[in-house]
């Protein structure tokens, strides 16, 4: 397999993970980027890296890593997940078979590392424009649409990376569960799309119950996320 040559992570926790793990590599080639959460500021973001001077005439490969939440029951917190697609919420008077509207990712990277990672589930994802926090909404969802996870910039990347003639894999670690309430965390992200620790912190602290279980889970998904890069930088 041709190495990657950019990891891109959402910027904050995610990145210092995945930054800690590479630490681990002896040598290593890869760059890896910070990217802003939400469409708005991920879509500005990516066009201008697209466009820019580190990426033009050349073939690359891309990794994007992250976190995500789960849609099915069968899915834990601290499970790894690579995926195949990614489907858009769609309004409800589209009328289009969800079906129809999954992009996909490279089919050879997926299948690659789904064979050198053996416990990991291969996936399809819904990229949303908020966070989902109710366990019923996560319910609801996982009915309408043919997907297993959730994240906020899996289709945005996928078609930037697709369009760009990029090949590009995606792999995540699930961080809350099918049945877990979250603390709306809109308050803590910036108009950069970067999640703020002191805001956070008082969504967390007005939300105590959701708020703690959600401190557990995502301390437990970031420590795994960190552990799983430099397995995946080594089979470069």
């Amino acid at each position: 397999m041709e190495p990657f040559n950019f990891i891109l992570v959402p910027q904050g926790q995610e990145y210092q993970a995945v930054l800690k793990g590479l630490q681990l590599v002896e040598s290593s080639n890869v760059q890896i980027l910070p990217i802003p959460m939400g469409s708005q500021y991920l879509t500005v973001y990516l066009k201008k890296w697209l466009n820019s001077e580190a990426i033009k005439n050349r073939s690359l490969q891309v990794l994007v890593l992250g976190l995500c939440g789960s849609l099915s029951p069968h899915l834990k917190v601290g499970d790894v997940v690579i995926y195949q697609n990614c489907l858009p919420l769609m309004s409800r008077d589209s009328g289009e078979d969800t079906k129809d509207i999954a992009f996909p990712w490279d089919y050879d990277l997926a299948l690659f590392l789904h064979q050198k990672l053996i416990s990991s589930h291969l996936v399809r994802g819904l990229t949303t424009d908020r966070v989902i926090t109710t366990a019923t909404e996560k319910q609801k969802l996982s009915q309408l649409y043919p997907v297993e996870v959730v994240d906020m910039e899996g289709l945005i990347l996928l078609e930037f990376l697709t369009k760009a003639g990029i090949k590009a894999a995606m792999v995540r670690v699930v961080s809350d569960d099918f049945s877990q309430d979250l603390p709306d965390l809109t308050p803590a992200i910036d108009n950069g799309g970067t999640l703020k620790i002191f805001p956070l912190i008082k969504v967390l602290l007005q939300h105590p119950i959701p708020g703690l279980k959600l401190m557990r889970s995502g301390l437990k998904s970031l420590a795994i996320l960190q552990q799983l890069t430099p397995k995946l930088q080594l089979l470069n």
